[in-house]
């Protein structure tokens, strides 16, 4: 929890919170998920190799290449969580 709202804006609130998410990249959101949910049954060297499996995983998707391009060329990332 990142922040408070207004009583009764909670659902109007969600809803955005909602749709921002769905504009970033959701297949890493998703990798970063499922190494989270795997720490907790995870030691350390498990955990290291399975980060390492996962960050070539999200360094081949079309996701991560737009979003280089989109720092180079200095504008707003377009992400299709592919």
């Amino acid at each position: 929890i990142y922040q408070v709202t207004e009583s009764g804006k909670s659902v109007e609130s969600a809803v955005h919170f909602a749709q921002f998410l769905a504009t970033q990249p959701t297949r890493a959101y998703g990798l970063t998920k499922r190494l989270l949910n795997q720490s907790f049954e995870s030691n350390l060297l498990t955990q290291l190799q399975l980060e390492a499996a996962n960050q070539q995983i999200a360094g081949e998707t079309s996701d991560h290449r737009e979003g280089v391009a989109a720092f180079l060329e200095k504008r707003k990332p377009i992400y299709t969580g592919k």
